[in-house]
């Protein structure tokens, strides 16, 4: 399915996007998602207070790497004046959009007054848009969900008044701030917005096959944004462009999914050293293998693994037990 939209004067040339993911969105990833059909990615959310105080762990969160554009880099914050400054520093790093959280519901955020808390003051929302939009070049874009608890939806107001402040997409996560991360998930609100504003809308929460991709854009989206079922998953993005052509999921080989652990590995080594790298690769190689015979052992052995060479030790080990018991296509 060829389908190409606009954010601002930029074009991108397909429906899919990675959805900002804390604490594991990170440039391996990116880069994989990437190549498995991802058409636009988001980093993890960037704190604006961070960049201002200097931060060296938020200044490491802007890095991004040719193969990853187009990219969107994405900050949470509660104060105009903060915002328009750290949008700076989002353009220095090279992004081609810039995007305000507004929908992140972890405490930690919230008590802040960012992410989700910024929900029960729309007009506050515009103003930070408004400043963002006159500090950068950068289109500008916001994420929010649909409201922060059931029957008091205002994502279509929050689209509203962010497109008069200059706004150039808006991404809506379909569902309440109450319900943290957890469906059901109500694309019609995708609907309600695309009737209200203009800039293109896009469409995340629940989003795990073609079907439920084509359902969104029959509900008006122009691009849908997939989060969690990437999780040991880049090749998610292939499957579900496959499906709405019509076509069936094809069947990840051992030897592939191997190598792409392996390259994920090396590449979180490079970028942060052998000893966080192996550390940060213990979650994703856990799923990766979720649901092959044997996962469970591999996993206790992984999370033992301290270097480079000993996890690829495991992983070699895990592969002649699944090939001895005819699991090595």
């Amino acid at each position: 399915m060829t389908k190409t939209w606009s954010i601002g004067n930029k074009t991108i040339k397909g429906p899919l996007v990675l959805a900002p993911l804390a604490g594991i969105g990170d440039i391996p990833f990116r880069i994989l998602c990437k190549r498995y059909g991802a058409d636009l990615v988001y980093t993890e959310f960037v704190s604006a207070q961070g960049l201002l105080h200097k931060n060296r762990v938020s200044f490491e969160m802007l890095k991004i790497v040719e193969q990853e554009h187009p990219v969107t880099i994405q900050l949470f914050g509660s104060k105009p004046e903060h915002l328009a400054e750290a949008v700076k520093y989002v353009e220095q790093a090279g992004a081609d959009f810039v995007d305000l959280n507004c929908g992140c519901p972890e405490p930690k955020v919230v008590r802040t007054g960012s992410g989700s808390a910024l929900m029960g003051d729309p007009c506050l929302i515009a103003r930070i848009v408004e400043a963002m939009v006159r500090s950068t070049s950068l289109p500008v874009t916001v994420k929010t969900r649909i409201g922060t608890r059931r029957g008091f939806p205002v994502a279509s107001e929050i689209a509203r008044l962010c497109e008069m402040a200059g706004a150039s997409a808006f991404a809506l996560n379909c569902c309440y701030v109450s319900q943290g991360f957890a469906g059901p998930f109500d694309w019609e609100h995708i609907r309600a917005i695309k009737q209200t504003v203009r800039m293109p809308v896009i469409a995340n929460g629940g989003i795990k096959n073609g079907k439920d991709a084509l359902d969104v854009f029959d509900a008006g989206a122009d691009a849908a944004m997939i989060g969690r079922v990437t999780l040991g998953a880049p090749w998610a993005f292939e499957w579900i462009k496959d499906e709405m052509d019509g076509l069936g999921r094809r069947i990840i080989p051992l030897k592939e999914r191997f190598s792409v652990m392996m390259e994920h590995l090396d590449l979180e080594v490079n970028m942060r050293g052998e000893k966080v790298g192996v550390s940060e690769m213990r979650k994703h190689w856990a799923w990766y293998v979720k649901g092959l015979p044997g996962a469970s052992k591999f996993r206790e052995e992984a999370v033992a693994g301290k270097t480079f060479s000993q996890m690829n030790d495991i992983l070699s080990r895990f592969r002649e037990h699944l090939e001895k018991h005819g699991e090595g296509k």
